[in-house]
């Protein structure tokens, strides 16, 4: 037989193996496969037969990717070779690729392209491995011309899949998850239904009361509250975060209570010779009514003809008692109201029921009792003869103004910190009505229209107008040019209503119909910027009086806005307070931070 023949045998028996061990792959690979499989396995060429033929030497020419070109790799040094292929040494077994055989560039190509569509290729080795993808992961190396071609191996992993059971029966969720997955709506349900030992009334063990007991005493080295009062103070604090510099901290253990209240009387008796109480009016006093010129003509006073002192701290607000202005009611920062007899010039009651600075005052509307808003969050009403606090009131949020209802001493407004205005019962102590569309703590509140409407200012540079008793506004007063107005005062004719408005002026709006602003009628001069300086107006209507940030005192002309005259009053500080006489015709308090109060007069 000659050496053609032998070669045309021995080419189809490779081919009948190649068939037999491509069976099991799919048909579109089939053609493939078989393709490379010859070429790999083909005959050398007498030409390449030529440049292979090394008789000593142990070469493999393999196919670089980085280049076009081939290079001769010498085994040097202990052999790596893949654990889940053949061994290196041949045996004489079926499918045993020879050496020196060229993985061409066509051939890498096809398989590179093939690998990329089928995810199965021929490996670039000399062992004509073949390599698998399946879901990004390469499964292990199958002989292309093994006896089975790894179809034995692809069923005992199947069995092994089959076999292995579910991570958790009867839930999807912990199918998914395992053991780390989320509770079942069943499990939260019981969960939440659970009734836990104490509920129950079991007694504790005794290792949870001794770690309860070192947790509490921890607590205690530490300074924190274990009281219901930590979490209210936390939400004071949540509330007030935007204003929380300006207003007084509440420190850790601070008592959430109200001081225990007191009163001391200077004067010499309670009651005169005829038995009226040291509070009522002199005699012959009455009430001036507006538009009574002939009776009542107002001047601006001219000196200072009086001081009261006994306040340690500033004053902030002075108010007079109202028709008959006899007496004089301060609010002290020192955390104390006193009330002055003017007749006297003296005070005549000290009233202690704050721990901190008060911010407002205000008496009824027959004198008879006055409230006092503080920093310390509570509120106060007091008998103002006897010096009794007959109801206390808080709602956790710091008062800035109160003012009583015209129409019935049972109910009062207070302006609080965290946005809101609230209805107060004086007898009851309860909350009857909430305004809440303010956007910062509400400064003042004002009564017009006989009391049917309340005015409202707030440091959001808004007015509002609202119905008595309904929380929600009627008209909204805002204007891109407008500022904070801390201070509102009505006109004792009740047609208009002034403003300190923080860019140094006093503007005026009418106080019904439009409540619109009257552009022409301004009051400049004085500088207010920071400070919520008070607005007083004569009886008579024809002057208006105001403090300033450098503890100055102004007159104006109403008519004619015109500045008529100035004086120091105050030092280390604003002017904060000012009140007219309703009686007296020329007579005016004012007081400032540096504790002292002046009266005003032309004799």
């Amino acid at each position: 037989m000659s050496k053609e023949d032998n070669s045309d045998e021995l080419d189809a028996q490779e081919q009948q193996r190649i068939e037999a061990d491509t069976d099991d792959l799919p048909s579109s690979s089939k053609s493939s496969f078989r393709s490379i499989a010859i070429r790999v396995n083909a005959a050398p060429t007498p030409s390449t037969r030529a440049k292979l033929a090394a008789p000593t030497s142990t070469s493999l020419q393999t196919y670089d990717p980085l280049g076009s070109q081939q290079r001769q790799l010498v085994k040097q040094g202990p052999s790596c070779q893949d654990p889940n292929g053949p061994a290196e040494t041949s045996k004489g077994k079926v499918g045993q690729v020879e050496q020196n055989v060229t993985f061409d560039d066509v051939a890498f190509d096809t398989n590179r392209k093939l690998f990329q569509k089928s995810g199965i290729a021929l490996a670039p080795d000399d062992r004509g491995s073949v390599i698998a993808k399946d879901r990004g992961h390469y499964r292990p190396v199958v002989n292309l011309f093994s006896l089975d071609g790894g179809q034995a191996k692809r069923q005992r992993l199947e069995q092994l899949n089959a076999q292995q059971p579910l991570l958790v029966e009867g839930s999807d969720d912990e199918a998914i998850y395992g053991i780390w997955g989320p509770p079942t709506a069943h499990e939260r349900h019981q969960e939440l239904e659970a009734i836990t030992d104490v509920a129950a009334g079991k007694p504790l063990l005794p290792e949870q009361l001794a770690e309860r007991a070192f947790l509490e005493e921890k607590a205690r080295r530490k300074g924190l509250l274990s009281e219901e009062t930590t979490t209210a103070q936390q939400q004071d604090r949540l509330v007030e975060r935007k204003m929380s510099h300006l207003l007084p901290p509440r420190l850790e253990g601070e008592e959430a209570t109200p001081i225990e209240p007191s009163t001391k009387f200077h004067g010499a008796a309670d009651f005169d010779y005829k038995g009226l109480p040291w509070t009522a009016p002199p005699a012959g006093v009455r009430p001036i009514l507006f538009g009574d010129v002939d009776h009542h003509r107002c001047y601006v006073p001219k000196k200072c003809v009086h001081r009261f002192t006994g306040h340690t701290k500033g004053v902030q607000r002075i108010r007079l008692f109202p028709g008959t202005g006899h007496l004089l009611l301060s609010a002290g920062i020192e955390g104390k109201c006193k009330v002055w007899s003017i007749e006297q010039k003296q005070c005549m009651r000290t009233y202690i029921g704050h721990s901190a600075a008060v911010r407002d005052v205000q008496f009824n509307n027959d004198g008879t009792k006055f409230l006092s808003a503080s920093f310390d969050r509570f509120l106060r009403l007091w008998d103002t003869e006897s010096g009794q606090v007959l109801q206390t009131f808080t709602n956790r949020r710091v008062p800035y103004v109160v003012q009583f209802y015209p129409k019935d001493n049972n109910f009062f407004v207070v302006g609080c910190s965290d946005n809101k205005i609230v209805t107060y019962d004086a007898t009851t102590a309860e909350i009857t009505q909430e305004y809440n569309h303010h956007l910062a703590p509400v400064n003042t509140i004002t009564f017009c229209e006989d009391a049917t409407k309340m005015v409202t200012s707030s440091d959001d540079k808004k007015i509002l107008i609202w119905e008595w008793d309904i929380g929600v506004p009627i008209k909204y007063i805002s204007d891109p040019t407008m500022h904070s107005i801390p201070v509102i005062t009505k006109h004792p004719s009740d047609l208009y209503f002034v403003g300190q408005s923080l860019d140094n002026q006093i503007v005026v709006y009418q106080a019904q119909d439009r409540f619109a602003l009257q552009r022409k009628k301004r009051f400049v001069g004085h500088q207010i910027a920071g400070y919520a300086c008070d607005i007083a107006i004569s009886p008579d209507g024809k002057f208006v009086l105001s403090g300033d940030g450098d503890g100055k005192i102004y007159f104006w002309d109403w008519r004619s806005h015109k500045l008529l005259q100035k004086y120091r009053a105050h030092d280390n500080g604003p002017a904060i307070g000012c009140v007219w006489h309703p009686i007296e015709p020329s007579v005016v308090f004012s007081c400032g931070w540096d504790g002292v109060i002046k009266m005003w007069s032309n004799t």
